[in-house]
C-alpha cells in the first residue's frame, strides 16, 4: 500500500496531486455519499463515523470500519498504520493514518459524493478562517480550494470548476479531512494559506498574499 502524505503536507496539498497519470475526477457521485459534516450523525467533527482524530485507536478505528455498511473492501497495514476502502456501492473514498508510535489515528481523509456545499459549510460553522490555493489545476475541468477550519479539524476541499471559474455558494464539498484539533496550531507553523475573501474568483484568491508562511519546514514521516 503506498504511504499517504503526513498530516502536516495534507493541510497544503491534501491528496489532490498525489496520483500518476491520469487522477480520478474530483467530483463523482461514485465517492461516499455522506453529509455527516453537516448534520453531526452519528458524531460532529473531528470525529466521523465515531472515529474521533486524535483519540481513537487505529485498531479500534479498523474494527469500526469493517464492520460498518457504509464500506468495504478494506485494506490495511500496520507498519506504518495506515489504511484505504471503498464505498459500499462505489469507488474508493477513505483513507486513513496513524502515528507510529502512539497507534492513535491523525488523519481522516473522506472523498465525498457532491451532496455537501459551500452554502451549507458556511451556514453550519461560518466563514473558513483560512483558505489553501493550489498554484496548479487538478485537471483542465477541475480545480480546488482548500477551507480551513482549526476548530473543527478540518480541510473541506471544494471544487468551483476550471481555473477560470468564480467559487459559489453552490459549489461541492468534495473531500473532508480530519485532522486533531489540538495539533493544528504545529500544522499551520508548515503551511502558506490565504485569508478568506468571499465569493471570487480563483484567479483572485491565487493573486492575493498569503496571511500565513511557513514558519518551519515539515518533515515527512
Amino acid at each position: 500500500m503506498r504511504r499517504l502524505f503526513s498530516p502536516a503536507i495534507l493541510v497544503c496539498i491534501g491528496l489532490l496531486l498525489a496520483g500518476c497519470g491520469s487522477p480520478p475526477p474530483l467530483v463523482s457521485d461514485r465517492y461516499l455519499n455522506d453529509t455527516s459534516l453537516i448534520t453531526g450523525d452519528p458524531c460532529s467533527a473531528p470525529c466521523f463515523q465515531n472515529i474521533t482524530v486524535g483519540k481513537t485507536t487505529f485498531a479500534d478505528a479498523l474494527t469500526l470500519i469493517r464492520n460498518n455498511a457504509l464500506f468495504r473492501d478494506v485494506q490495511s497495514q500496520d507498519n506504518p498504520p495506515q489504511a484505504a476502502w471503498n464505498a459500499a456501492n462505489g469507488e474508493q473514498c477513505c483513507q486513513m493514518t496513524a502515528n507510529p508510535q502512539t497507534g492513535i489515528v491523525d488523519a481522516l481523509l473522506i472523498r465525498v459524493a457532491p451532496v455537501m456545499t459551500v452554502g451549507d459549510v458556511i451556514a453550519k460553522y461560518g466563514e473558513p478562517p483560512y483558505v489553501s490555493v493550489l498554484p496548479q489545476d487538478y485537471s483542465e475541468t477541475e480545480t480546488a480550494l482548500g477551507l480551513i477550519y482549526p476548530k473543527q479539524g478540518n480541510v473541506l476541499w471544494v471544487v468551483p470548476g476550471n481555473a477560470k471559474s468564480t467559487l459559489d455558494a453552490t459549489d461541492p464539498v468534495v473531500i473532508v479531512l480530519y485532522l486533531n484539533p489540538a495539533e493544528f496550531d504545529k500544522l499551520l507553523e508548515t503551511a502558506q494559506l490565504n485569508g478568506w475573501l468571499g465569493y471570487v474568483s480563483v484567479a483572485e484568491y491565487r493573486a492575493a498574499p498569503p496571511i500565513i508562511t511557513p514558519r518551519v519546514t515539515p518533515t515527512p514521516n
